[in-house]
């Protein structure tokens, strides 16, 4: 028998599919942690090794695409600017790419990432490809993600985060 969700329904979506809402609100903080560690340990680390001004100077050139969706997400911040308009923090290029930028970018910068922010590229991916996996599970509505997936990506999190918080 399904646990009945705690969740008012607003849409006339099957009970089944209010299960996962139920994890959404256990993994959320992991991930939103998560990313966001990541993000700024990334950006700490290449403002070191290139300047403040990496993502202008060596980003751009190196990820050009990568360099291009931010510019896009940027603009259309631009046209939106009541949504997300906090200034709780100064939101940085490397706020506006996915968790799967981010790896692209850890893997073009491997020489100087590794083993600084991660003991090897492939203890970084792997433990990546589980995160993002359920990350997009999650993200996406998937309504079959468990509460497995969730206490998976929750230990793979972990894993990386040790490694994440000695570089913040």
């Amino acid at each position: 028998m399904p646990k009945r969700s705690q969740h008012k329904r607003i849409v006339k979506i099957p009970v089944a599919y209010m299960e996962a809402i139920d994890l959404g609100n256990v993994l959320f903080p992991s991930l939103y942690q998560f990313e966001n560690g990541l993000r700024l340990a990334v950006h700490s680390h290449l403002t070191t090794c290139y300047g403040i001004d990496w993502w202008e100077i060596s980003l751009k050139t190196q990820l050009p695409t990568i360099w291009s969706y931010a510019d896009q997400q940027n603009k259309r911040r631009d046209a939106m600017p009541w949504i997300g308009d906090s200034r709780r923090v100064q939101v940085l290029p490397v706020h506006l790419v996915t968790l799967g930028h981010l790896e692209e970018i850890v893997k073009k910068y491997r020489s100087d990432c590794i083993p600084q922010l991660f003991p090897t590229i492939e203890f970084f991916l792997g433990h990546m490809e589980v995160v993002k996996r359920v990350r997009n599970l999650y993200t996406h509505m998937f309504p079959c993600i468990t509460k497995n997936d969730c206490d998976v990506a929750k230990r793979e999190i972990l894993t990386l985060a040790s490694h994440i918080n000695a570089r913040l």
